[in-house]
């Protein structure tokens, strides 16, 4: 698969190739349909202040993500191949596993700034055939940066 790879801050994003990656148990492969261009991203590639959030490089950057799965694995449920779907950034399983310290496509792991990717399962959204794939790519950010606006700073109740 060819992706655009992040080495460091001030460095331009290069095209790159890198074997396709392969579907293990509780991950999808997604064909990438859409990817969106995140302030974070751009503040990794410009701002040494931010280098810390990518905590795995070099990687393919790109963490707002939609697409269709093209390989389910093992002991994946509720999701097959040819489904549409966005992409949640932050595995809350992996995050689980890491000792609380978030796990994040595009972070931590190669991100949708190329053709394939994968992904855990506990990130997948079902994507309707009425949104389209870069409006679910914006949606699975753009909704998460909304909620922790309203009820994680300023403390909203539902």
């Amino acid at each position: 698969m060819k992706g655009w790879q992040f080495t460091d801050t001030n460095v331009p994003l290069k095209l790159v190739e890198k074997p396709d990656p392969v579907a293990k148990p509780g991950y999808v492969v997604i064909e990438v349909k859409a990817a969106g261009l995140c302030h974070s991203d751009v503040a990794a590639l410009e701002d040494p202040g931010w280098i810390g959030i990518i905590t795995a490089h070099p990687l393919y950057m790109g963490h707002e993500n939609a697409g269709v799965i093209i390989e389910v694995g093992e002991g994946v449920e509720g999701f097959k191949v040819g489904d549409r779907v966005g992409i949640a950034p932050i595995s809350e399983r992996l995050t689980a596993a890491n000792g609380g310290r978030p796990w994040a496509i595009g972070y931590q792991t190669d991100g949708g700034f190329a053709d394939k990717l994968l992904v855990p399962d506990d990130c997948l959204v079902p994507l309707p055939d009425d949104v389209s794939f870069v409006e679910g790519a914006a949606a699975t950010d753009a909704g998460m940066t909304s909620y922790h606006a309203l009820y994680v700073v300023g403390g909203a109740k539902p």
